[in-house]
């Protein structure tokens, strides 16, 4: 028997080699990596990281293994600090800066005739002279004809806008440029982004939704951290007048429905708190989601200065399905807690006489009751499926409960396990997944603690 966090570290290399070998040759000239601006930079300025994709510790660390994984990812910046750490991004945030190269002077792990940053230095190396723009951000006021930048308040469970851009743009290439062109390419005349990585469309020049202070639309993009792409749960709009959008022709308008026949919309809160840990059989609290992960995957501990806070919205006291839950401060640069598909899989599956499992972590959006979708997600193997929309969750009394979707469709019930006593994992038979890597550990709930 083996255990499952040394079988997904452990296994990295030989499934890396095994891909490797049976995938076709691809003619693919190597990317060119320079130093960013002299190459050393201040991190963590004021508490916000220069780059937004943390890839954890490694003990054979050098510039070429970070940047071969962040290349991986498609990153265009890679940094390595305090001698063993590998960041990615696509931008510079916050107040960071070029500083002197003594800031950067620990040597690598992987190789001591390197140097691979230092404390709260990061040396940052770009691909191809990309041209990489650096925080603090700002609102930008108008683009294209679009303007009047506005935030508010909005919801997974209730968009304002619904539409999408003509073609999907990568999270961390988002921009408030690309979102625009995108809308205005699909024939919307507002645009609106989200969470610093999210870009929706639509038509009204005043959204259907209460207003929210500009300074709540303050995360910066993820493809440009010199200008804000929305915030948690709040969107920031862009409108082009009407007399510059051509207006089709609508046609005969229906008849309005009769008063009596239009149901009535339920009152919708927004709640925001943590989440408890609690064993199973005992209800025993044994911690609280924290803000920190393990290689991506979420960890919860007794705590109290770590906890992550966390939103979602619903109908008040009633119970919704399929639901996003919202991080606050993010998890490891993504927005929602969701499951993600385990390192040691074969594939996706789980269910009853299966062992295979899922890791707790950050995930970007999926539907809503659709099939896993593969991308980057907190987990530090990002090419991982994984769901949001996998809650269901009781307003009034907190309780959440996880539902994996199948690729084929079929709803297993879905279990929570807490591994080694602090890391969060779901698995379709909890039984036979201890099993499988030799463990005697609990199954485990998830409660909503709103804040007082």
């Amino acid at each position: 028997m083996h255990s499952l966090l040394t079988s997904f570290a452990g296994a990295l290399f030989l499934a890396s080699t095994s891909l490797v070998s049976a995938a076709p040759a691809l003619q693919r000239r190597d990317p060119t990596w320079l130093p960013a601006q002299g190459g050393c930079w201040s991190d963590n300025t004021n508490g916000q990281r220069a780059l937004d994709k943390n890839l954890g510790g490694f003990d054979d660390l050098t510039p070429a293994k970070c940047q071969s994984l962040c290349d991986a990812q498609g990153f265009n910046l890679a940094g390595v600090e305090f001698g063993r750490e590998c960041f990615c991004g696509n931008t510079v945030f916050g107040n960071n800066r070029p500083t002197s190269a003594s800031v950067c002077s620990i040597t690598c792990s992987g190789d001591v005739g390197q140097t691979c940053g230092g404390p709260n230095g990061i040396y940052i190396y770009v691909k191809n002279s990309y041209p990489f723009t650096v925080g603090p951000a700002s609102v930008l006021d108008a683009y294209n004809g679009y303007q009047n930048p506005s935030c508010w308040q909005d919801s997974v469970n209730n968009r304002i806008f619904s539409g999408r851009p003509s073609t999907d743009i990568p999270a961390d290439q988002m921009t408030v440029q690309k979102c625009i062109d995108g809308c205005a390419a699909a024939g919307f005349s507002a645009a609106g982004l989200e969470f610093g990585r999210e870009c929706f469309c639509g038509n009204a020049s005043t959204p259907p939704a209460e207003s929210a202070p500009q300074n709540e639309c303050d995360m910066p993009c993820l493809g440009d951290a010199s200008r804000y792409c929305g915030g948690s749960n709040r969107l920031l709009t862009y409108h082009k007048p009407a007399n510059n959008v051509p207006q089709p022709n609508p046609g005969p308008a229906s008849p309005a429905p009769p008063a009596s026949s239009v149901p009535p919309v339920p009152a919708t809160k927004t709640y925001k708190g943590v989440i408890q840990v609690l064993t199973a059989d005992t209800n025993l609290v044994v911690g609280y989601l924290n803000k920190d992960t393990q290689v991506g995957i979420s960890k919860y501990s007794l705590d109290p200065t770590n906890r992550e806070q966390f939103t979602f919205t619903a109908p008040t006291g009633q119970t919704i399905s399929r639901a996003e839950i919202t991080a606050v401060d993010m998890i490891d640069g993504y927005p929602f807690l969701g499951l993600i598909e385990g390192y040691a899989n074969s594939d996706s599956y789980i269910g009853p006489g299966n062992w295979q499992y899922l890791f707790v972590g950050g995930v970007s959006h999926s539907a809503p009751g659709a099939t896993p979708q593969t991308g980057a997600n907190s987990y530090f193997i990002s090419a991982r499926q994984y769901e949001s929309a996998v809650w269901t969750i009781n307003s009034a009394t907190g309780d959440i409960t996880p539902q994996w979707i199948n690729p084929d469709g079929s709803k297993p019930t879905t279990y929570l396990m807490g591994w080694y006593g602090y890391i969060g994992f779901g698995s379709g038979d909890p039984a036979q997944t201890n099993a499988h890597f030799g463990h005697n550990d609990g199954t485990i709930k998830f409660k909503f603690i709103p804040n007082p």
